[in-house]
């Protein structure tokens, strides 16, 4: 009978620290993919910014024309629906990918 209980123990122990492991793996990989957004989002600004940049302004000055504001905003707007539309399907192929596993 003392067997059985240290075995019993033992097993309970063993479920514990793979559900501990578990719940780690999860925080760890919930960190890398906040620490990718984060990446990811100062990449979109930085590409905007140079890229809107060198299309819209030709003469820097102190401010924009009415011109220069318009396409700085469209240019966004690209963007930014470019991203949306490339964020979705990138999802969608994680989740898939994720559920054939």
């Amino acid at each position: 009978m003392a067997l059985f209980g240290s075995t019993s123990i033992g097993s309970t122990s063993s479920a514990n620290s793979a559900s501990k492991s578990q719940q780690l793996k999860q925080e760890i990989q919930d960190q890398i993919a906040q620490e990718l957004a984060v990446a990811n989002a100062t990449e979109l600004v930085s590409k905007i910014t140079e890229n809107c940049f060198e299309k819209c302004i030709v003469n820097p000055s102190v401010a924009l024309n009415a011109q220069e504001d318009y396409c700085v905003n469209q240019c966004l707007e690209k963007y930014m629906r470019s991203w949306n539309v490339i964020s979705k399907a990138y999802i969608t192929r994680i989740q898939q990918s994720s559920a054939e596993k």
